[in-house]
């Protein structure tokens, strides 16, 4: 285990969208006793679950040595926890280009960087945008939105579907 545990300040829905949430806590969990940060869980399948999970290291880099790192690391936790008692298919991978964003600290972390914004309940009577992250301010999300700087939205996290990096060139670049 690590003896210090980054808390990192999810939003369980972003995370782990529709019936990946009954099983956030546990990856959670398992993912603190490792140097890697949890992106996004999914999970589909009845009969054998497809865990599908992008991970990261705090440098925001993952490798596929990381890759297989990470899954000896869960594949031996679970088995150890006992109480998992799912066929499984367990899926690691990076983020990718198109990462979303799923805490606090990716609004931060990612600000200055084109974003891909899909609604649950319509701004303005919009369910998606894009723009410009300004970061996350008063517990809300702010992107310029594409029509300038001056056109903010502030978004509560709870009424959004999905946020993701729109990659270009630049995103390369560092902050």
């Amino acid at each position: 285990m690590l003896d210090e545990v980054k808390a990192i300040n999810y939003f369980k829905h972003l995370v782990a969208p529709d019936k990946a949430g009954e099983f956030f806590s546990l990856f959670e969990e398992v993912m603190r006793t490792t140097s890697y940060s949890l992106v996004r869980l999914k999970v589909s399948g009845k009969e054998e679950l497809n865990i599908q999970i992008m991970a990261e290291k705090e440098n925001k880099s993952m490798v596929i040595k990381d890759c297989k790192i990470l899954s000896n690391a869960l594949v031996a936790a679970i088995d150890e926890l006992g109480t998992f008692t799912h066929d499984y298919i367990l899926e690691i991978s990076s983020p990718g280009i198109d990462r979303p964003l799923t805490s606090k600290e990716d609004f931060s972390y990612w600000a200055g960087k084109n974003v891909s914004v899909k609604l649950n309940k319509p701004i303005n009577s919009l369910k998606k945008y894009t723009g410009t992250l300004k970061g996350f301010f008063n517990e809300k999300v702010e992107v310029y939105t594409s029509s300038g700087e001056k056109d903010i939205i502030s978004i509560k996290p709870e009424i959004i579907k999905s946020i993701s990096i729109v990659w270009s060139p630049e995103i390369s670049k560092p902050n």
